[in-house]
């Protein structure tokens, strides 16, 4: 079975830079558009989701990976809001 991350052909790898400049031109737009920046200071992760514009798994991933740390108060997980500033700006680099 082929990896997500390892394209077999030239049109695989397309796709996936097709999808790549999508999700980035999609978050470029978040920013741009104050509306959409976060306005309280924690989140919750459906929220956060919400926000980003990804599934919960992939938050999961991202979670797991580092790219974004959660702070877990009482027994309920929160992610801050310049966490998810710094993600846009990770995420357009």
């Amino acid at each position: 079975m082929n990896s997500p991350l390892k394209p077999s052909n030239n049109a695989e790898m397309q796709l996936q830079i097709d999808n790549l400049t999508r999700r980035v031109d999609y978050l470029a737009s978040k920013i741009k558009s104050n509306s959409e920046i976060p306005k309280k200071e924690w989140y919750r992760p459906t929220e956060a989701c919400k926000l980003l514009g990804i599934s919960r798994a992939k938050f999961e991933a991202y979670k797991r990976s580092g790219l974004f740390p959660t702070h877990k108060v009482g027994g309920c997980v929160y992610v801050a809001s310049s966490d998810i500033s710094g993600f846009f700006s990770k995420m357009l680099r």
